[in-house]
């Protein structure tokens, strides 16, 4: 990112458009309003039929009765619908919120239209860790021999991997200051360690592989209630900080020079908005594992659908662009109960995601040709 202060074509040029001018009326604020209570309803409905939908059926009458605390007509069903869908609900609602906030907040610092949360290398880190556990704790695995690191599981794993590269990241970012430069160090930081993995890969048992290659497609599924109170503080992090964060990020999209001469910290805000992406991406990939390209399009959909890239009002309407498009992904991964192979979640997101990449690159370059 440029010091210097930019116009609001350079941040057009971007991709990422200018806050608006303040020139609001009752029918642009009928149309926020009625579009936030749409992506509400939908929201509701993605999760309220994803509950009732699997390998058993629930009817959504009883799945509404159980969520609000009534009687239920069966134990099988409450039991289901607390204990087996509620919490992969509940995960993926909070793990695409919180993506899709950081990716907004990762393309408005890095000026990128193409940013998302991963771009620090951290969740790169987080299959680097749970890799070493998947592929090398086997009964003829090259750490079989090491009980310590057995017992850390996969997802101790994952966070120790994510925890590591994120100290790298945030040292480098508290040090140099520079977003570009933290960028480009978290993009080597990845690719070392897909090196890393690509040589355990080589190197191990393939009847390991799969277990890999099911955590690195990502997965709500088997999120449970102790491993959502960790997502859910992570999540609930990044969420809370981006409301004081909307402001600032709004001065940031007309340069730093201009964010400072309003008496904004930009070195703070930077940091604070690296590190609390930082730490969602490392745990939501320990958690769930890579879901891709959610912190990628939903800030994009939601610049698009409201018109305005005011953080204030994007902010929120991509956390629940977010979550919708989790929760509708993982419907049509496997929680329909259609058909009886899961597919990985990432494969779906990717749907989602890669029309929205190939829209941004044409219009963009569609606006420089009209010029």
């Amino acid at each position: 990112m440029s010091s210097s202060g930019t116009g609001v074509e350079d941040v057009v040029d971007s991709g990422v458009a200018a806050p608006p001018r303040g020139t609001g009326t009752r029918g642009r604020a009928g149309y926020v309003v009625g579009l936030f209570g749409l992506l509400t309803l939908l929201l509701l409905g993605a999760a309220v039929v994803l509950i009732a939908q699997g390998s058993i059926a629930i009817p959504i009458g009883e799945v509404l009765r159980v969520l609000t605390g009534q009687d239920a007509e069966s134990a099988v069903n409450r039991t289901i619908v607390l204990d087996a869908r509620l919490p992969k609900v509940v995960a993926g609602l909070l793990a695409g919120a919180a993506l899709a906030v950081g990716g907004a907040q990762m393309q408005t610092l890095f000026r990128n239209p193409l940013a998302d949360p991963f771009v620090l290398g951290v969740s790169s880190g987080a299959i680097l860790g749970a890799a070493i556990v998947i592929l090398g704790t086997s009964g003829v695995g090259w750490l079989s021999g090491l009980g310590v690191v057995s017992q850390l599981g996969v997802t101790g794993a994952a966070v120790a991997g994510a925890a590591g590269v994120l100290l790298i990241a945030l040292g480098i970012a508290r040090r140099v200051g520079d977003p570009v430069v933290v960028l480009v160090v978290g993009v080597m930081l990845g690719y070392l360690a897909g090196a890393v993995v690509d040589m355990l890969v080589y190197y191990t048992d393939p009847d390991r592989l799969q277990a890999l290659a099911t955590f690195t497609r990502g997965s709500v599924r088997n999120v449970t209630w102790n491993e959502l109170q960790v997502i859910a503080v992570s999540c609930a992090v990044v969420l809370v900080l981006s409301v004081f964060l909307a402001q600032p990020l709004n001065a940031l999209l007309l340069g730093d020079r201009y964010a400072g001469s309003l008496g904004i910290n930009v070195r703070r805000v930077h940091f604070l908005s690296l590190a609390s992406v930082a730490v969602l991406s490392g745990i939501t990939t320990a958690y769930c594992g890579a879901i891709g390209f959610v912190g990628l399009a939903a800030p994009h959909l939601a610049r698009g659908l409201l018109r305005t890239a005011d953080h204030r009002v994007v902010l929120p309407a991509s956390a629940l662009i977010g979550a919708v498009i989790v929760l509708v992904a993982e419907y049509v991964a496997g929680g329909n109960g259609l058909t009886r192979t899961s597919l990985p979640l990432n494969s779906v997101t990717a749907f989602v995601g890669a029309p929205v990449i190939l829209w941004v690159l044409l219009s963009g370059r569609a606006r420089r040709q009209a010029r």
